[in-house]
């Protein structure tokens, strides 16, 4: 049988519950039916092939997994967003008046209050201003764990200095 009519055909029996499970997943019809589409796109292309009985098993399979990369990217995007917004907070701290006594205060904090990891990365990322992968190459971690201590001492510092009124 021709893959591009056995792609069409599964498409008619398939393609409406398919996309009520991925709009159940993503929240979004429009992302929902781009999901199923390239399901069947994958399908039509031979990238997946059905055989046997199990196909709408098959098919909610890479259905879900489609889903479950979209909303990876969509987190990795907010958390993205996130330091940016954080790092933003940071540059917008050393830029107003007094600058010299708010920065003091910001680094005896830093040293003070986080773990000496969390101050370690820190002041890589911020003063030597060294990316992710070289400050886990210097000390022998990951680039999530990198991550995780630069979001964790960023949070203590907003809560610290921007609840507070200081900044």
């Amino acid at each position: 049988m021709n893959i591009n009519i056995e792609a069409g055909s599964l498409f008619n029996r398939h393609a409406t519950k398919m996309t009520l499970v991925a709009q159940l997943m993503l929240g979004d019809k429009a992302e929902a039916e781009d999901a199923v589409g390239d399901v069947f796109a994958d399908v039509a292309s031979g990238k997946i092939c059905i055989e046997g009985d199990k196909t709408e098993a098959l098919l909610m399979t890479c259905l879900k997994n489609r889903c479950l990369n979209l909303i990876k990217r969509k987190m990795l995007l907010k958390r993205a967003k996130l330091l940016a917004t954080a790092d933003n907070t940071l540059t917008e701290a050393a830029a107003m008046g007094d600058e010299t006594d708010k920065m003091e205060k910001i680094l005896h904090f830093i040293d003070s209050e986080l773990t000496p990891q969390t101050a370690r990365i820190i002041r890589m990322y911020y003063q030597k201003k060294l990316k992710y992968r070289e400050i886990a190459a210097q000390l022998g971690i990951s680039q999530t764990a990198v991550h995780k201590h630069l979001a964790q001492g960023i949070n203590k510092l907003k809560s610290k200095f921007k609840n507070n009124g200081q900044y």
